[in-house]
């Protein structure tokens, strides 16, 4: 009996979820209120492995009523110019002892909380630690040589390579030297003899003679008949590099591992999960859901005992007499030397990746877990990584890339290779991972953010594909008392010690709902590029090395992809997770491997459109306006880039996220390549849903006005419906007014009489907007928390920066002022019924929380500073109370002007060195005009 109400409820449940289109409804759910997978993580910087549990608590509980999700735990050292005094003090050794129940106790409590926690695999970055053995850790390849002359049969001893033992820095080395002066561990790789030559010219591969079964290592000597001539003996040897952790916690230094080593791996993951596993037993019941690998940045030559066997394998010579050529590029020709590169770094790469990457994820899975890294990235200039990134990253569970805040790195073509998101979201969507996170918003701007400073770059980072955030960083304070306390060289502080923590979950619910949507829905584009096969090779940010034009999206694939998973369907490309293409462009200047072109012949008789050498001149754009496929998304004045966009979709629904990409208001008509659709507003700062009702149909584009405020972004979702709208647009020649949707209809935000067209007719209809306007002049009342430096209150004649004080306690505060005004109101009758009131703050830096007559109204952190106040305004005398939280900025640079000790903490500068004294104070408080704003709308 209990089985049959069951069966029956679970049918009517499934029966009514249908009927209420279950997948729309979730979206729209977690739009308003976003899950915790969608939420923000952030890195949990342990600053030396210095760590109080009981803070470890209170920091995991504030950060889930900050709306954050989850954490990477992130031990890390600080180096000595920033810690001043020894403040930052040095912790067990991480995964001993009592590392170990640091960890526990933070995952104890983070499941306890429903929170995710990753747990970066070393005490910062590369992968490694004191754990790593000689035979598993980093190998580079040394080379010793001597100069005989031809004279017939000769035992020649060779001298075994010199190998430092420490960097070009004067810092040791993890190389162990034993009594023979020689490393504990290596291992002989080759013994070559190259002609010496007299002029500069190439060398012929053909002069260069392999001697390595000629070479005995017992007695390290080559027996060989050397011919006419001088020639160069090389021996060369694989050793370890002796490569530390980049900056490990104190106790915690170690050798990094061979990222091209399979054993390597294992030991490494092994060395975790084995510490760990007595403790949690089933990792699938704790909050432990990732493994993190940090990006790579080992230097130098990189080397692995496997490599000359799998060279052969893949390039089908030996890699014996192109030795050389690693040491000296002017060896033989130009061309051969390059190919000879690109051989050796596909080798590499293919290595990395199965051998550090997917066995990784292996390991993870095993037990339960996941694998997270930014794999590859950035690479060169900046950083030698020998990889193929789609390839590398699509190994991964989640893959992870990074963008910084006011911070570039630009390569020699101008662009920035800090801003790595396209690839990330390509390598995601391609290799059919749901995740595409992003470390958030590194900055060296120190305590200068406020929230609305980081909103378009993180548009813009959603733009490019990124679908959740992990902030970089959040740093552990063990003494929560002192502030703005200690933190990591870099990122954005966002932790407990900040000035405006109280006031970030609007943020992060803001984060959070488009991280969902994008989650949920699937990725369009026009046009799949294939970034070619040279490695290493990497994507550049969205419209930079490559773009179709305004208007148009694209996506990128790579060899493996091409190979196996790219189809002809219907006249379109296809690939295996649904996506389709109307064109394939190919990277010009390329020379296509046999496999690919073969594979690019056959799509193309297909039916396939192909946009590149040996196939067609014309571009992607070219070709898709002759097959009539105009812009995706598109606004009058496109080409001015004022707006940025991406399209999602998801069982018949399409998603855009338009963003303004400018610090002004901007109002303008879109279209969008949509037909038989009724679309919505989606407003991811407040989580509001309101429907449009001003559009048109014009055969494939449905157009419709918009306006943003500055930096602000919509969701514009199609849905499949039918609707007629009550306007069709506004009347030919009226410049599109400043205007917002809303459950009742259009609502202008300006005075004036406009003229709407009535779906499609000639017929006109004309709404008048009154605006009255209040502005609450005359003092305010303003006070300050004690202890702060502040006086506890003071009366402003009008509303000025704290920085125009001529009270050096209110002129360097930080932190949270309140102001509070009485003020009267006089409402019209109809004032509760046709009109609409708003509080309007003006300017002010950097965020507002609103009180009105007691009632709280919310917390304003993104421009337009503006609430409505209908229901709480009254006729007569009214009480408004605004806080307002600035950034940390003005009370460092106080402190070291005056002296005062307001303020503790380990960083001792600014931006790029400059002393705190130097730093410029920053504009903080409300600054108003503050206005009560009565919109009065009538036909």
């Amino acid at each position: 009996m209990k089985r049959t109400v069951l069966f029956c409820f679970l049918s009517l449940l499934t029966l009514n979820l249908k009927a209420q289109n279950p997948t729309d409804q979730l979206i729209r759910n977690g739009f308003k209120n976003p899950p915790q997978q969608a939420r923000p993580k952030t890195y949990w910087w342990w600053l030396n492995g210095h760590v109080d549990t009981l803070r470890l608590k209170e920091e995991l509980r504030a950060m889930k009523t900050a709306g954050i999700g989850g954490v990477d735990i992130f031990e890390i050292g600080v180096p000595p110019a920033n810690n001043p005094n020894g403040m930052v003090k040095a912790g067990p050794p991480f995964m001993g002892p009592e590392s170990l129940k640091s960890i526990e106790c933070a995952i104890r409590e983070a499941t306890r909380l429903q929170l995710e926690v990753g747990l970066n695999l070393a005490s910062s970055w590369n992968a490694g630690g004191s754990w790593i053995k000689p035979q598993h850790a980093a190998k580079s390849i040394y080379r010793s040589k001597i100069t005989v002359d031809g004279s017939g049969q000769q035992a020649i001893r060779l001298p075994f390579p010199e190998i430092a033992t420490k960097d070009s820095r004067g810092r040791p080395l993890f190389i162990d030297i034993g009594p023979n002066g020689k490393p504990s561990y290596y291992q002989e790789i080759a013994v070559v003899a190259v002609p010496v030559q007299e002029t500069n010219r190439p060398l012929d591969t053909t002069r260069i003679q392999s001697l390595t079964n000629y070479f005995d290592p017992k007695t390290e000597t080559v027996n060989w008949t050397v011919p006419a001539g001088k020639w160069e003996i090389h021996r060369y040897v694989c050793s370890i590099s002796g490569e530390a952790l980049k900056l490990p916690s104190p106790n915690s230094n170690g050798p990094i591992i061979d990222h091209f080593d399979s054993t390597a791996t294992r030991a490494h993951f092994m060395y975790f999960i084995d510490r760990l596993k007595p403790i949690f037993g089933d990792f699938s019941k704790t909050a432990l859901k990732t493994l993190y690998l940090a990006s790579y940045e080992a230097t130098g030559f990189v080397w692995t005992p496997s490599l000359p066997t799998e060279f052969r394998k893949t390039a089908g010579y030996a890699i014996d007499k192109f030795l050389p050529v690693l040491f000296d590029k002017t060896l033989v020709t130009p061309e051969l030397t390059a190919r000879f590169r690109q051989d050796y770094n596909r080798v590499l790469s293919d290595l990395m990746i199965q051998n550090h990457y997917q066995k990784g994820r292996e390991i993870a899975n095993q037990y339960g877990l996941q694998l997270a890294s930014e794999a590859g990235g950035p690479g060169p200039p900046l950083h030698n990584v020998p990889v193929e990134t789609l390839k590398a990253l699509g190994a991964l569970d989640v893959p992870r890339g990074e963008f910084w805040h006011r911070y570039h790195y630009y390569d020699a073509d101008s662009v920035d290779i800090m801003w790595l998101v396209k690839e990330i979201a390509a390598a995601a969507h391609i290799y059919k991972r749901k995740m595409i996170e992003e470390e958030s918003f590194t900055s060296f701007h120190h305590w200068q953010e406020g929230l609305f400073d980081l909103k378009p770059i993180a548009d813009r980072a959603f733009c490019e594909g990124m679908n959740r955030v992990v902030i970089h960083g959040f740093s552990h304070n063990p003494d929560g008392r002192k502030f703005p306390g200690i933190v990591y060289g870099a990122g954005t502080h966002f932790n407990t010690q900040q000035t405006w923590w109280s006031k970030a979950k609007p943020f992060t619910d803001y984060l959070g709902r488009i991280s969902h949507v994008l989650q949920n829905t699937d990725f369009v584009a026009d046009v799949l590029y294939y970034y070619g096969d040279k490695v290493p090779n990497f994507v550049a940010p969205k419209n930079t090395r490559f773009s179709i034009g305004p208007g148009y999206d694209y996506e990128i694939v790579n060899t493996e992809i091409l190979l196996n998973e790219l189809t002809v369907k219907n006249g379109k490309l296809a690939l295996s997770n649904g996506a389709t293409f109307s064109v394939l462009a190919l990277p010009a200047g390329e020379t296509l491997l046999p496999a690919v072109l073969a594979k690019l012949n056959a799509l193309a008789k297909q039916g396939a459109v192909i946009s590149g050498p040996q196939f067609s001149a014309e571009t992607p754009l070219a070709q898709l306006k002759k097959r009539q496929i105009g812009p995706d998304f598109s606004y009058p004045t496109l080409g001015d880039s004022t707006l940025d966009y991406v399209h999602y979709s998801h069982q018949g629904a399409d998603y855009y996220l338009i963003r303004n990409t400018t610090d002004q208001w901007f109002s303008t008509n879109c279209s969008f390549r949509q037909t038989g659709k009724t679309p919505e507003l989606w407003n991811p700062v407040t989580g509001e849903i309101v429907p449009v009702s001003m559009f048109r149909q014009d055969r494939q584009q449905l157009s419709l006005p918009l306006t943003l405020p500055p930096y602000g972004s919509y969701f514009v979702v199609f849905k499949k419906a039918k609707a007629t709208p009550r306007y069709s647009g506004f009347a030919p020649n009226q410049p599109v007014p400043s205007f917002e949707y809303t459950l009742a209809g259009i609502r202008f935000l300006q005075a004036g009489t406009f003229s709407m067209s009535v779906n499609k007719k000639t017929v006109s209809e004309q709404l008048k907007t009154d605006v009255t306007t209040q502005e609450l002049t005359g003092p305010w009342q303003l006070s300050f928390p004690k202890n702060a430096g502040a006086p506890a209150s003071v009366t402003l004649p009008k509303l000025i920066s704290w920085t125009e004080s001529d009270q050096p306690g209110i002129k360097y505060f930080s932190g949270i002022g309140t102001y509070e005004k009485t003020f009267q109101f006089s409402a019209a009758s109809d004032s509760r019924r046709t009109n609409r009131i708003f509080l309007d703050l003006g300017k002010l830096s950097e965020v507002a929380d609103v009180w009105l007559n007691g009632q709280h109204l919310g917390i304003l952190w993104a421009e337009p500073y503006r609430v409505d106040i209908t229901d709480f305004v009254k006729t007569g005398e009214n009480t408004l109370k605004v806080e307002i939280a600035n950034t940390w900025s003005n009370r460092l640079t106080g402190d070291a002007l005056t002296g005062e000790q307001f303020t503790s903490t380990n960083i001792s500068i600014g931006y790029k060195g400059t002393p705190w004294k130097q730093v410029p104070l920053i504009e903080s408080g409300l600054l108003g005009p503050v206005i009560i704003q009565t919109i009065k709308q009538t036909k």
